[in-house]
């Protein structure tokens, strides 16, 4: 069996300087602040929330009715996707830390016997793929963030309850915002609460449905604050969302990897 939306394996990765700049897509400066995220410039706040051995039963929907948490795996070595359980070749290998350095981890769609279906950090968005159960961590999210392009606004929920709003940047015409549902898959410390990206960088599993290549990373894009405040509320980036530097802030204290993003 092929799938239909996988992208081919890639033999190198880019630069962790790199793809760091193109964390926070939508600017024309590198994060040269941040190149050193594995290595003195760590990942802010790079846990994953609940990560627990795996089991064999889905977090159960609240008695109230809330939204169920998001399941989220996170690999303990070098992790094999496949199309499907038990077929054949990988058509990639994930490593058990992204090019930053954060934990890898990838929220779960469905679950089989031994297998996890799950959604992937690679191009095309929506790639998703099937991982041995028994080579992860499973944990859950509680927390979930909506993007609202034509509103402008971000929202913020805590097991469904509003948490926060906020007016947000976004793409221009000609670099869109991606829509889609990511995940939360890097938290960046950029060092300079006064600088371009504000002081945290929240790369998301989604990219560019535009740029292919930008600023020297891959076009993956990023929610991160800003020096330039008065953009707020505009379609001004190349495709990232800009909010408060207060709001990146508080969402960098919050949100565990793997917190899902939806873009619509």
């Amino acid at each position: 069996m092929t799938p239909t939306t996988a992208p081919a394996p890639r033999s190198t990765r880019t630069p962790a300087a790199a793809r760091l700049a193109a964390a926070a897509l939508g600017l024309a400066v590198a994060l040269a602040t941040l190149a050193g995220c594995g290595a003195g410039g760590a990942p802010a706040g790079d846990e994953a929330a609940g990560s627990s051995a795996a089991t064999s039963t889905d977090p159960p929907a609240d008695a109230a009715g809330d939204p169920a948490p998001t399941l989220v795996a996170r690999p303990t070595a070098a992790i094999e996707v496949l199309a499907a359980p038990g077929d054949g070749e990988p058509f990639v290998t994930l490593p058990p830390t992204t090019g930053f350095g954060s934990p890898r981890v990838l929220t779960v769609l469905e679950r089989r016997e031994g297998w996890l279906h799950v959604s992937l950090p690679v191009r095309p968005n929506g790639t998703t793929g099937w991982v041995r159960a028994d080579g992860v961590a499973l944990g859950s999210v509680a927390h979930a963030v909506t993007v609202h392009l034509a509103a402008r606004t971000l929202t913020l929920t805590d097991a469904g309850e509003v948490v926060l709003t906020t007016p947000v940047a976004i793409g221009t015409d000609e670099f869109p915002t991606p829509t889609g549902t990511f995940f939360v898959a890097d938290k960046l410390a950029t060092g300079e609460e006064g600088g371009a990206y504000g002081p945290v960088a929240l790369g998301l599993s989604g990219y560019s449905d535009v740029l292919t290549e930008f600023a020297g990373g891959d076009g993956q894009v990023g929610i991160h604050g800003t020096n330039d405040p008065g953009t707020i509320g505009e379609a001004v980036s190349h495709g990232c969302i800009r909010v408060p530097n207060d709001v990146v802030t508080r969402m960098a204290e919050d949100l565990p990897l793997g917190t899902p993003v939806t873009i619509a």
